[in-house]
């Protein structure tokens, strides 16, 4: 695998088809796409589950036509995530209501090149225990989401995702993947992985407030690593804040590019 644009596009495109899978599963047919741009409607007023992702620069006019405009028409957030190399400027987006957050490092691996270790803190041994999330967990891994939010309005629409999701059979969302860290019984960290037609993506990936620093969220990533060893995948994806890119140059993973992120609240 050649690291380099096209493994940049492959971070883009697994984070382009986790947002229309997810917003379909709730709301179908609402995934539109014109030529360098792609639009998702969860229907869920969430900026975590309505999405925009654009791999081209696009003119301000096509951008509020296609984006902004129909988002605030239904007062509804939404995350747009910039793939292209060439950036936006910042402050016509501004004007549109689109703030810019902290971007994110793309980061690409062939499945075979990454490692795990598997070796856990003296004082997590025999007492963290990390698992699938079956369908009557998803109460508990939407709990641990939603508290990143700290009882923002995103929190409550977070959970309602994973209500929803308790509605449709498992084998109709297989390719989400839950996974969740209990430390003595109690819940303390989770993640995701989701299957696109050509990479496996490291998604959502959290620690709960009181128990960072301890390693627990490195073991759940090294858990994860595991499962995709065993997937078909050739290829594995992640997006990462350039402080925690550490944790993946030690698996395997390169860093491929930078995504910019912009959030848009009416």
């Amino acid at each position: 695998m050649k690291y380099s644009l096209s493994a940049k596009n492959l971070v883009c495109r697994n984070l382009e088809a986790r947002a229309s899978y997810c917003a379909g599963l709730l709301n179908a047919e609402h995934t539109k796409e014109i030529t360098g741009m792609l639009r998702s409607d969860s229907g869920l007023l969430s900026f975590t589950f309505n999405q925009a992702i654009t791999n081209a620069v696009m003119p301000e006019r096509i951008l509020q036509r296609f984006v902004v405009d129909y988002f605030a028409e239904r007062h509804s957030p939404f995350t747009l995530w910039h793939c292209a190399n060439k950036p936006f400027d910042d402050e016509p987006l501004a004007e549109l209501g689109l703030k810019r957050d902290r971007s994110l490092v793309a980061m690409a691996v062939e499945v075979q090149r990454l490692a795990a270790d598997e070796a856990l803190p003296e004082d997590l041994r025999g007492k963290l225990e990390i698992a699938p999330v079956r369908t009557e967990g998803l109460d508990e891994y939407a709990e641990l989401q939603a508290s990143l939010f700290n009882g923002s309005r995103e929190g409550p629409q977070i959970k309602k995702f994973y209500q929803r999701l308790k509605e449709i059979p498992e084998q109709k969302r297989s390719r989400l993947k839950y996974f969740i860290a209990h430390l003595d019984g109690e819940p303390v960290a989770g993640g995701c992985l989701f299957a696109s037609a050509d990479a496996l993506g490291f998604y959502d990936l959290a620690t709960a407030e009181n128990y960072r620093g301890r390693g627990i969220g490195r073991a759940l990533f090294n858990y994860l690593v595991g499962q995709a060893l065993h997937s078909h995948h050739k290829f594995a994806v992640a997006l990462a804040p350039e402080e925690r890119q550490g944790l993946l140059l030690d698996t395997g993973f390169f860093a491929v590019g930078e995504v910019a992120r912009y959030r848009f609240v009416p």
